[in-house]
């Protein structure tokens, strides 16, 4: 793109034709943001100006939201605007809801999935991962490159979850590497969250054909991995990416839609939903929202 006042006219362009069709803000990635306001930080978004454009004053708080299946507590925060009036770097205020997860990191009550599988004398990763060396614990053990066991600091406040790995991590063994993996860089680096000091992890470990979503026995044979992981990291916060790993953690149904948007409290551990990156790459009406919910998770992980 363009730099200095050419750019900047070009982008005033396209936002208007972005008001009339309807988009009230748009998210630019940090380079583009860079080349368009020199003085741009990474994790400033663009609000559409121009005709159309709604006033300040429009705004109208969030409504209220049905509280989710499976919950102890629910906490409804007062609502802020969610529209243009409210600034591109402040975090919505969100429902808490208090639930127990579908795995227990509660030493007290110990892995409900993987007692009795020998994981728990699996005292580090490193243990975990020789242990799932080999697996044929499911049908995806015949077909795969590498079992992508997961990435990043051991000892992190911030576990992403996601859903399985594709093609790209199939090859390489490294979870989030492909095309939705660039896009999740992009958005950790417009949070000022670094990559490597957060883990990355799939509720399975292995791609599924055509990468279709995870059957319930691969879940099944799974999962002890992933709790095990959970257990030996001790995160204060987990970001569910996409609706199976929020389904699955969470033990709740519902759309994405209906889920994300919510904070839920398991003890001391947060978890927030969100759409997966490869939602935002097939439809951009997703990149608004994803973002939201990483502006939540922005103002949590500060506050460990």
């Amino acid at each position: 793109m363009a730099g200095g006042s050419d750019a900047r006219k070009v982008a005033a362009e396209y936002f208007r034709q972005m008001c009339e069709s309807g988009e009230r803000e748009v998210y630019l990635p940090p380079e583009n943001a860079r080349a368009v306001r020199g003085d741009a930080r990474p994790q400033e978004r663009f609000a559409a100006a121009g005709r159309g454009a709604p006033k300040k004053a429009d705004a109208k708080p969030a409504g209220g939201k049905a509280p989710a299946a499976r919950t102890a507590t629910t906490t409804k925060a007062a609502a802020t605007p969610t529209g243009p009036g409210r600034p591109a770097t402040e975090a919505p205020d969100v429902e808490v809801i208090r639930v127990k997860l579908a795995f227990s990191h509660d030493s007290t009550t110990g892995d409900m999935f993987a007692a009795g599988s020998g994981l728990e004398k699996c005292a580090t990763l490193e243990d975990v991962e020789a242990a799932m060396s080999g697996c044929t614990k499911c049908e995806l053990a015949d077909g795969r490159t590498n079992i992508v066991f997961g990435a990043g600091d051991p000892n992190a406040r911030l576990l992403f979850v996601g859903e399985a790995p594709g093609r790209d991590e199939d090859i390489q063994g490294v979870p989030f590497v492909g095309r939705a993996g660039q896009l999740l860089n992009k958005i950790l680096d417009a949070a000022e969250i670094a990559r490597e000091d957060v883990y990355i992890a799939n509720i399975i470990k292995c791609r599924p054909p055509n990468n279709r979503t995870p059957l319930t026995n691969e879940i099944e044979a799974c999962i002890p991995y992933l709790g095990r992981q959970v257990a030996l990291i001790a995160p204060k916060i987990i970001c569910t990416l996409g609706l199976p790993a929020t389904q699955t953690l969470l033990g709740i149904r519902g759309s994405m839609g209906s889920l994300r948007g919510k904070m839920y409290v398991d003890g001391d551990v947060k978890v927030i939903p969100t759409y997966h990156p490869a939602a935002a790459l097939r439809d951009p009406k997703y990149k608004r929202p994803i973002w939201d919910d990483f502006l939540l998770i922005k103002r949590e992980y500060q506050r460990q």
